[in-house]
Formats: structure tokens, sequence, C-alpha cells
């Protein structure tokens, strides 16, 4: 294993392994002493090199004292020990600064993303994206053929599942998909360096169709604070999501739905399930969606969600979320009215209002916020002068790519946008429109 000084000082600071006073940095702490390093021109490796004393004079942090950064550094024997061991196993470690780490971590949670991954088997995948399946680690045999059959479904339309590895509904899903000749991304929690050796996947870490990765000690045990830590990486790292079955209030699967509705990382769909022990009904009153009876072509999971386009899904005969019903202005004050007088306060606004509050061109008394038409005004404001590539428009409108792609793909089929080639851009049809009325050539 060849691990360079840089990301031996980053495990040094951010991994707890063998014996020492000092606690390892967590991934906030991390976050600001690394930006501290940035803005003063120094990588974690010359603290390897240097004096910390002298190097990290003017550091000033109420829980990142020097003496803790010291006596982090000074487990360098230790590391050595770990290397060797974990280099056996065929283990791989990357740091938030290299170009193999994923661009879904460092996009979606920014400095929260965890400053360094270990992992076995293709990392290629850990960009692919996929659907996340999740659920109980005592499921039910509907359950757990449910996640077989929607693995096996995404294995055969050429998505990966990413899951958390863990027993019952995770290892189901990962499995099922793996046995039908797909890949699945392992997000696990603890004991990567027991899994790395494990029967069951070996021969698919091999074959290239297997990731496993984890942000903490590949030898760590099970700890309930890194279980609930890590469910925001199986969904940061897919699509969209899809949640089998969940305890209301309680337990990991709950918890990283809650997390990813608060957080929008990705469209949460659930298992339709009558039984009052599950929490899935409850995740739909907060914001998921029934997942479809029959299932449907996966992208439509993102594709179609994410646009916001209520006629399409209706269409297609997905369900909708309750926000995304056609509701009336009076609905809507009430509604409001009635947030404010149970709880004092009303709840901040979704991405969605704060996206329709912003826009003077959409009223309340609009019944549907058709994002899609959203988006075609913005691009008519972004390419008046020229045409822009797919890459660069998503970042002016900090959309997800795979959304952006979409419209713009139905852009030009209904006659909305332009696509130049040579190399590949696009263009609002209005603003060539409007060009053509500014130079005169409009009768």
């Amino acid at each position: 294993m060849n691990v360079s000084a840089q990301a031996q000082a980053v495990i040094l600071l951010t991994v707890p392994f063998g014996k020492t006073d000092a606690k390892p940095l967590s991934v906030k702490e991390w976050g600001r002493f690394a930006l501290w390093l940035k803005d003063h021109e120094m990588e974690p490796s010359r603290l390897l090199k240097g004096d910390p004393k002298s190097l990290l004079s003017s550091w000033m942090d109420r829980t990142v004292t020097l003496q803790r950064i010291e006596g982090l550094l000074d487990r360098g024997g230790a590391l050595g020990l770990a290397l060797e061991k974990w280099q056996r196993a065929g283990l791989w470690i990357i740091t938030r600064s290299e170009p193999d780490y994923p661009e879904r971590l460092k996009r979606r949670l920014r400095l929260d993303s965890p400053p360094v991954l270990f992992g076995c088997g293709n990392k290629t995948l850990l960009n692919k994206g996929g659907i996340a399946v999740v659920g109980s680690r005592d499921a039910d045999e509907d359950d757990l053929n449910f996640s077989i059959s929607l693995a096996r479904s995404a294995a055969h339309q050429g998505f990966s599942v990413v899951s958390g590895g863990a027993r019952g509904v995770d290892e189901s899903a990962m499995l099922g998909a793996l046995d039908s000749e797909g890949t699945a991304v392992g997000v696990l929690a603890d004991s990567l360096l027991r899994a790395a050796t494990s029967a069951k996947y070996r021969k698919h870490l091999l074959s290239g169709d297997l990731v496993l990765v984890s942000p903490f000690n590949p030898e760590a045990g099970f700890n309930v604070g890194n279980a609930m830590a890590r469910n925001k990486y199986i969904y940061c790292l897919s699509d969209a999501a899809a949640v089998v079955n969940s305890t209301p209030e309680k337990g990991g699967t709950w918890n990283g739905a809650i997390e990813d509705l608060k957080s929008d990382w990705v469209p949460l769909w659930v298992k339709p399930k009558d039984s009052p022990r599950s929490g899935n009904a409850a995740l739909v009153q907060k914001g998921a969606r029934w997942f479809p009876k029959e299932l449907p072509a996966l992208s439509s999971l993102w594709e179609m969600v994410s646009g916001g386009d209520v006629a399409t899904q209706e269409a297609a005969g997905l369900p909708l979320l309750q926000s995304e019903a056609r509701i009336t202005p009076a609905e809507t004050a009430a509604t409001a009215t009635d947030a404010e007088s149970e709880g004092g306060a009303a709840e901040a606004p979704t991405e969605s209002e704060t996206i329709k509050n912003s826009d003077p061109e959409i009223t309340s008394s609009e019944t549907a916020i058709d994002f899609y038409a959203l988006f075609l005004r913005r691009l008519l404001d972004l390419t008046g002068d020229d045409a822009l590539k797919a890459e660069d428009i998503a970042v002016r409108l900090e959309l997800e790519k795979v959304q952006v792609n979409a419209w713009l793909k139905r852009g030009a089929a209904d006659g909305q946008i332009k696509k130049l080639s040579k190399p590949v851009r696009y263009q609002s049809s209005s603003a060539e429109q409007r060009q053509a009325s500014f130079f005169g050539n409009e009768s």
C-alpha cells in the first residue's frame, strides 16, 4: 500500500487506532483545521516534517488544541503497523484531496464529507451513483424479496445498488445485484477488514463488481454513533433511495431517511406497508414518496421527480408528494396558520418553496410549481448571448448534472432548447429568436 505523507497526516489526525490520550478530530473539527491549513498555504504533510509548535503558532481553537494535535501526530509507529496489516488484506486509502475521492460526497456534504475513506474493490463505482436500498436488519420475507427484486432490476438496467452492508435488507439488496451480474457499493459502519476477506464478497471484489468503503478504522467494531454517521454517505453516493422498512422515530434507517428529507440530497421512496409498526407511512407524511406498485424504469425515480413536472409524473403513474399536488391558495394559507399555531414559528421553507418565493414570475395564485418551466426561463437568461455546456449550466444554476441533462434532453426534443455540437453546447431556442429579432431578422 503506497500511502502518501499527506494521507498519513490526515489518518493520524482523524482516525482512532492504537493507544493515545488524544481524541482524533471529528469531521467538523477537521473541516475547520483543514480550512486554516489551506488559508495558510500549508499541507497536512508538513506537520510530519517540521515542528508543529512553530508551524501552528497562530492556530487557536477551543477544542482542537496544539497539545491534542501533537499527541495525534505522535502515533507514527502504530500507523505503520496498521498500514502493513491493511495492505495484506488488499485495502486502499483515499483522502479528500485526492482525485479518486467521490465527487458526490464533496459536492453534497462539502466540509462534512469524511476526510479519509478506507476501501477495497473497484473504487470507480463510488462515482457511478445508483439506487440506495436500506432497511431493517430484522426484515421479514416479503421485505427481503422486495429488496432482492429491486436490486435485480437495478442490475438489469445498469445501475448500482448502494447500501450499508448490514444483515437483512442491506445485504440482501447488495447480493441480489451482484448475483444478477450487477454492481454494488457497500458503505460499512464497521469491520471493513473482515468484510474484505469474507467469502460472500471476495469474488465480487476481485471481479470489479463491488466496492466496500468505510470512513472508519477498518478494524473498528460496531458502534451506534458510527452506524448513524455513515447513513448520509449512503444517500449522497446514490441518485435516489428506497426505504424498505423502518421503525418510527428510532433506528438507523429512520434517522438516515429523516436526514435525507431535511437535507434533500436525493429523492426518497418507501415501500408500501400496512403494518402499524412500520414507520414508512410516517416518512411519506414527512415528504417521502410511496414506491410504485410496478417496478419502474429506475431513472424515473430521480429524473421525473426532481424535475417537478406534475403532469409528467401523473402520466407515468408515479405517486406524488402532498406538496406536489394541486393546492389552492386558501389551503396553503390554512396550512401555514396551523403550523404557526401548533409550534410557535413555522418551519423553515423547503428548497422548492425558496425557489418559488425568489422568482418574481411565480405568483401565489399559481396552483403548481413547474420546475421545468422555471429551468427554461433560467436557461434563457444564461444563454441569451452564447450557448453553454451542460456542466456549466449545472454549476451556474447549482443543480445536479443528472437533472440538468434530463431537462436538456427534454427541451431538445420539444424544440425549447437548441443543441449545438463540436463541442456539445446548449442554448434556449427563445434566446436565438430574441437575437434574430434584435438584428432585424424578424418580419
